[in-house]
């Protein structure tokens, strides 16, 4: 029971700290390496509380070293910055290779919403004053500028409903709340 609950505030944590990642990006374009590191650190942590609701070790590394190589390209052809790949890489150790497909499915998704945003904002300008080095700042004078972290997150968290995690912590879960 207790081992159910801690598991849950960590990934409570992790989404704390996605939000924040996500802010980070849309403020200023870049994530701190930080962020990265708790939200690995925090699967660690789940992961040794609580097995069973993961699946395999090898499968959650075998998701983390696909969405590495997939980030790294994106990386060296600069369609992301170092911060998205480690952030992605991070959240894929809660994937796993099961949530691996619906994670850069819904990354893509929600990358391509950012994207066609960014060009409206490019062609449009509506924010008067942006701050200055913002992703808003930097769309507005003509740069080419995609808070990635944004996608991220959202594919990590929505390729989570499709690991162990979700289906038999979660049910773990609310036996304990009734």
């Amino acid at each position: 029971m207790l081992a159910t609950i801690l598991t849950f505030a960590l990934t409570a944590a992790v989404f704390a700290v996605t939000v924040m990642s996500c802010v980070s990006d849309a403020r200023s374009l870049r994530i701190p390496n930080m962020h990265s590191l708790v939200i690995a650190g925090c699967f660690l942590m789940a992961f040794l509380i609580t097995p069973q609701y993961f699946g395999k070790w090898w499968e959650h590394l075998g998701g983390f070293a696909i969405i590495f190589v997939i980030t790294y390209i994106m990386f060296i052809f600069k369609m992301m910055g170092g911060g998205d790949s480690k952030l992605g890489s991070a959240l894929a150790l809660w994937v796993g290779l099961r949530g691996v497909v619906p994670f850069v499915f819904y990354m893509g998704i929600m990358g391509g919403v950012i994207a066609l945003f960014s060009l409206w904002m490019k062609r449009k300008k509506p924010f008067a004053n942006p701050p200055a080095g913002s992703w808003m700042a930097e769309v507005q004078a003509g740069r080419n500028a995609l808070p990635y972290g944004i996608a991220i997150s959202f594919g990590a968290w929505a390729a989570m409903l499709y690991t162990p995690l979700f289906h038999n912590g979660l049910h773990e879960l609310i036996k304990i709340i009734h």
